[in-house]
């Protein structure tokens, strides 16, 4: 009488514990779903292996929204970036009377209007503000010149827009009792008026 030969069952790839295990690891998202649809561990083991997974992959995501990344690296390549727009655009300015301290480097444009870097323990510059006085031409430039080197991309049109959406240009807009706030290639602008101080321009990155 003839045997018939045992035949091996070989467990699915997809029902394997280590298959599942590799998912936790390289993408929590797939192995919470493998570990949940097997269901040959308890469910407090499961628990656990769910809120573990799900830490290990929100918590870098979190980390990095809430890094934000500074608009130059440090003091001198904002200086490059300055010179080079203002080559670009034709203009005498330069920065006079630089004063470097803790969380500031602070420099005039001229002596109506003041610019300040805003800078990390490392010396990155994270934003700029521009503080303007009067109401004359040199304060749009200012804001011209800026947008121009912190949004390389755009051409003198763009960057006319972009101060046209500020309402610079708008004379029954109330910056008295208004601010507004323009994002343009992850760089936000912000425009604000105060009577002590004049026109506040800042600028940084978006998250």
């Amino acid at each position: 009488m003839l045997h018939e030969p045992k035949l091996k069952h070989r467990t699915s790839i997809l029902k394997s514990t280590w298959f599942m295990w590799f998912w936790l690891i390289i993408f929590p998202p797939v192995g919470i779903f493998l570990v949940w649809k097997r269901g040959r561990l308890t469910k407090m083991k499961r628990t656990i292996a769910t809120v573990i997974a799900t830490a290990y992959f929100v918590f870098p995501i979190i980390i990095v929204m809430a890094t934000t990344l500074p608009l130059y690296n440090n003091h001198e390549e904002f200086i490059e970036a300055f010179n080079k727009e203002v080559k670009n655009l034709d203009l005498s300015y330069s920065l006079e009377n630089i004063k470097k301290e803790e969380e500031t480097i602070t420099s005039k444009l001229d002596k109506d209007i003041t610019l300040i870097e805003n800078i990390d323990e490392k010396g990155a510059v994270h934003e700029l503000v521009m503080v303007g006085q009067g109401e004359g031409m040199d304060i749009v430039l200012s804001m011209g010149l800026l947008i121009g080197m912190t949004n390389p991309n755009l051409n003198q049109s763009q960057v006319g827009t972009v101060l046209k959406e500020l309402r610079l240009f708008d004379e029954s807009y109330q910056y008295q009792n208004n601010e507004t706030t323009v994002e343009k290639n992850t760089i936000r602008y912000n425009l604000k008026y105060d009577q002590s101080v004049g026109v506040i321009f800042s600028i940084s990155k978006v998250n």
